[in-house]
C-alpha cells in the first residue's frame, strides 16, 4: 500500500489490524493541505516490524492492542531506539489507557473516532514538531553533558594544578589532581580551604584581585604560595568567570615559576655583574652586530673617543678610525664571523694621538650556536709600547759606510710586503734592524713579534709556533695561540731560522706558500695575515749542502737577502750605538738620571774588536751601569779578549782640533793603558814609560781615574 516515494513526502508507518479503522487513518493522510505523505500498513507487530527493517518512518501511528503485542512496544525496538515519535490508537478512551501509552513510550494518545481519523495528519503534524524540539533540546543536553564529561575528565585528570574558587567567600570548591599533588593536600582537604590559608598576599590584595578575575575574561596574577610541607613556591595564577548552577565562580590555573623566577632572578644578577664588568673595565670593550656595526660599547671607550655612547653606535670601525685602519679592522672582523678569534695589535690615530692597542676580538653566538656578531675587548698599550720603543736613530745618524748601505736596503724592504733575509754574526742587532723595517712599513701599526728558534724546546717548538688545540697532548689542558697567530696584521722575525727541525721547516714553508696552517691536534685552517722577516748567523746554503735546511724553504726565504755588519765593521757608530744602548737600559732599570760618557772612554771602546758584536757592548754597557754610583762613568772592558802585550789606537780629526790636543788624547790613553797592564802600580807605569812620576799623575788627572792621588 506503500505510494513512490517524495523527497519532501512523511513517511507514515500505521499498524492497525481492524480494516477498516486502517482503511480510515490511510485516507485521512491522502494529499491533505498540499502535504505529500507516504503511508506504510503493517497488521501486526511482526509486519511492523518487517516494515522497520526496510526503512524508519518518521511517525508510527499505532493500536495499542494488536493481535502479537502492544503497540508501544515498538518505541523499544532496538530499530527505532527511541528517535521516532509514536502515537497510539486505542478504541478504550480511559485516563489509565492514556497515561499507561504515554509511559510506554508514546507522544500521544488518540481515542479512535471517525472524527479523529479525519483530524489524524494534523495531529501527526503536531507531534512531528513536537518531537523535533524535544529531538533539539535532547541533541543540546546531551552535548552539553558531553561537554562536562570532558571537562570533568580534563579537570579530574590533567596533571596541572586547577581550581574551582569562589570569588565572593574565597574558597576553594574544587581542586584537580594536579592541584593536590602541587600543593600536598587532598581534594578533600583543599575544598573548602581559603585562598587566604595558602598565599601569602594580604587579604585585601587577595579580594581584590578575586574580584577582578570575575569582572574580566580571563586574568593574569603572580602570587606566592605555602604547601602544606611550608616551602614558599611562585605561582602565576590564570583565572576567569564561569557560571556554574547560576553562580558565578572562577577557574584558575595555577603554574608554578619559581625556577624560572630563580633563573630570572639569576639573569638579571647575571647581567648587572657583566654591566658592572663592562662599565667599569679600564679597557675598551665594544659589541658589533651582523653588519660590523657597534651595538654596545662600554664608558672607556666613550672616554677614550671623547664621543657619547649614541655618537659610535651604529657606526663602523672607518668612521672612527679611518678608510685604512678601518679597512683592516673589517677584514678581521670578517674573518671572525667566519668563526675564528683573532689577536693582534694595531696603532691607530685617536684625537690626533697615535696610540697601540692589543685588541682581542671572538665571535659573539647566540644560544643556538650561530654567530650574530662581533665582541672586542681593546686595551691601550702605546707607554708599553714606547718603552720597548722605537729606535730614535736615523740612517743619516749613521757614520759607518757600511751600516748606511745597510739601511738603504733595510728602507727598500720596509716599503713591500716581501720576506726578508737578515744575513750575519750573531748579536749583530739583526733583530734591530728587522724592528726597524717593521716600524716603517705599511704594518707599523700591527704587532712585532721576535722569535729565537734556537731557544725553542725540540719537542714544544711546533706548539710555540703554531699553537695547539686542548688534549693535543699530555699537559694540553687548553687551547693556546702560537706566536705566529698572534702575529696577526704585524710582523713575525724568525730569528736564527737555521736552527729549526726539518719536520718545522716542512711545516713553515707550507705556511709561507699559503699563509694558512694547523695547530697542533687541530683539524681547522688557521688564517694569519703576518708578515715574515727571517734572521740567522749561519750559511743557509752551506746548511743545504749538509741537508740540515730544506732547499725549498732556502729559496722560498732568500727572495730579499740583507747582510748585517759586525759591529767591528762599523766602530764609527759606536758614539750612537753607546746613546742608543745607554737609554734603553736606563729605561729598563728605570735610572731617572744617566751619566755622560767622556770621548776618551768612547774612543777606548773603539779599540776593541767586540766579538760578541752589539750584544756584548750591551753586556758591558749594562753591568757598568750597575756598578755606578754617580760621578764619573767609566765602562770596563772585558779583559779576557784582549792580549796584555798589544795595543792600538784609533784617532779621529774633528776641524778645531789641534796638535796638542791628538797628542794629549795620544799620551792620556796610553798612560791608562800601561797603568791597567801594570795593574795599578804607579811605580812600575812610570819606569815602563820611562817618565817621571809627577808626569804620570798629570795624565791620571786628566783622565780622571780616582777623585785623589
Amino acid at each position: 500500500m506503500e505510494r513512490e516515494m517524495d523527497p519532501e513526502s512523511r513517511r507514515i508507518l500505521v499498524v492497525e489490524d481492524d480494516e477498516g479503522h486502517a482503511e480510515l487513518v490511510c485516507r485521512a493522510f491522502d494529499d491533505r493541505n498540499g502535504r505529500r505523505y507516504v503511508v506504510a500498513l503493517a497488521r501486526s507487530l511482526r509486519e511492523a516490524r518487517h516494515c522497520l527493517d526496510d526503512s524508519v518512518p518518521d511517525l508510527v501511528i499505532a493500536d495499542l492492542l494488536l493481535p502479537d503485542g502492544k503497540g508501544t512496544e515498538l518505541v523499544e525496538d532496538h530499530r527505532i531506539g527511541g528517535r521516532i515519535p509514536l502515537i497510539v490508537m486505542t478504541s478504550h478512551g480511559s485516563e489509565q489507557a492514556a497515561v499507561d501509552a504515554l509511559k510506554g513510550g508514546a507522544l500521544d494518545y488518540v481515542v479512535k473516532s471517525e472524527l479523529a481519523f479525519l483530524d489524524m495528519p494534523r495531529t501527526a503534524e503536531r507531534a512531528l514538531r513536537e518531537w523535533g524540539h524535544m529531538t533539539e533540546r535532547k541533541r543540546a543536553e546531551d552535548a552539553l553533558k558531553e561537554r562536562e564529561l570532558l571537562l570533568r575528565a580534563m579537570f579530574d585528570n590533567h596533571h596541572v594544578a586547577m581550581l574551582i574558587i569562589d570569588p565572593e567567600a574565597g574558597t576553594i570548591e574544587d581542586a584537580s589532581p594536579g592541584a593536590c599533588t602541587f600543593y600536598g593536600y587532598s581534594r578533600e582537604e583543599l575544598q573548602g580551604k581559603t585562598i587566604g590559608e595558602i598565599s601569602l598576599s594580604s587579604p585585601e590584595e587577595t579580594f581584590e584581585r578575586l574580584q577582578v578575575a570575575k569582572s574580566q575574561q580571563r586574568k593574569y596574577f603572580d602570587f606566592r604560595h605555602r604547601l602544606a610541607s611550608g616551602e614558599v613556591r611562585d605561582v602565576e595564577v590564570c583565572s576567569g568567570p564561569i557560571v556554574v548552577g547560576g553562580s558565578t565562580l572562577l577557574f584558575s590555573v595555577v603554574t608554578d615559576v619559581t625556577d624560572r623566577k630563580n633563573a630570572e632572578a639569576a639573569l638579571r644578577e647575571s647581567e648587572e655583574r657583566f654591566r658592572a664588568v663592562f662599565e667599569s673595565a679600564e679597557d675598551c670593550i665594544f659589541v658589533k652586530n651582523h653588519s660590523l656595526r657597534y651595538t654596545h660599547v662600554n664608558s672607556a671607550m666613550c672616554r677614550l673617543l671623547g664621543l657619547p655612547a649614541s655618537k659610535i653606535v651604529g657606526r663602523g670601525a672607518e668612521h672612527l678610525y679611518g678608510h685604512e685602519v678601518g679597512k683592516q679592522v673589517t677584514e678581521w672582523e670578517a674573518r671572525v664571523l667566519a668563526g675564528e678569534s683573532i689577536e693582534t695589535e694595531q696603532t691607530r690615530r685617536v684625537r690626533g694621538m697615535s696610540l697601540t692597542f692589543h685588541d682581542t676580538l671572538v665571535p659573539l653566538r647566540n644560544q643556538a650556536g650561530d654567530i650574530i656578531g662581533v665582541c672586542g675587548i681593546s686595551r691601550d698599550i702605546t707607554e708599553r709600547k714606547k718603552l720597548a720603543g722605537a729606535s730614535p736613530v736615523t740612517p743619516e745618524q749613521h757614520r759607518s759606510p757600511t751600516m748606511r748601505a745597510t739601511l738603504a736596503k733595510a728602507r727598500v724592504a720596509a716599503d713591500t710586503d716581501s720576506i726578508v733575509l737578515l744575513l750575519g754574526e750573531s748579536g749583530s742587532g739583526k733583530d734591530h734592524l728587522a724592528r726597524w723595517i717593521h716600524e716603517h712599513s705599511r704594518r707599523k701599526t700591527g704587532p712585532f713579534f721576535s722569535i729565537n728558534c734556537a731557544a725553542l724546546p725540540k719537542d714544544l717548538a711546533e706548539s710555540e709556533l703554531f699553537g695547539h688545540e686542548r688534549g693535543a697532548f699530555t699537559g694540553a689542558v687548553g687551547l693556546k695561540k702560537g706566536l705566529l697567530e698572534l702575529a696577526e696584521g704585524g710582523t713575525i722575525l724568525l730569528n736564527e731560522i737555521g736552527e729549526l727541525d726539518l719536520s718545522l721547516q716542512a711545516k713553515l714553508l707550507t705556511f709561507l706558500d699559503t699563509r694558512s696552517f694547523l695547530r697542533v691536534g687541530g683539524q681547522k685552517h688557521i688564517r694569519v695575515n703576518a708578515r715574515l722577516i727571517a734572521a740567522t748567523h749561519r750559511d743557509l746554503s752551506g746548511e743545504v749542502s749538509a741537508k740540515r735546511f730544506l732547499e725549498p724553504l732556502f729559496y722560498r726565504l732568500s727572495v730579499f737577502p740583507i747582510p748585517v755588519p759586525a759591529l767591528r765593521e762599523r766602530l764609527e757608530d759606536m758614539p750612537i750605538l753607546v746613546e742608543e744602548i745607554m737609554a734603553k737600559i736606563a729605561t729598563e732599570l728605570q735610572l731617572t738620571t744617566l751619566p755622560v760618557i767622556d770621548q776618551r772612554h768612547i774612543t777606548c771602546l773603539g779599540l776593541y774588536s767586540w766579538p760578541g758584536n752589539i750584544r756584548e757592548l750591551r753586556n758591558v754597557l749594562e753591568r757598568s751601569l750597575m756598578l755606578w754610583k754617580g760621578g764619573e762613568f767609566n765602562p770596563e772592558l772585558p779583559h779576557g779578549q784582549r792580549s796584555d802585550r798589544e795595543w792600538s789606537y784609533m784617532l779621529r780629526y774633528a776641524p778645531g782640533r789641534s796638535l796638542r790636543d791628538i797628542t794629549d788624547e795620544v799620551a792620556d790613553s796610553l798612560c791608562a793603558e800601561v797603568l791597567r797592564l801594570c795593574n795599578d802600580n804607579k811605580k812600575e807605569t812610570a819606569r815602563v814609560l820611562d817618565i817621571s812620576r809627577d808626569t804620570l799623575y798629570r795624565h791620571i788627572r786628566k783622565l780622571k781615574r780616582y777623585s785623589k792621588t
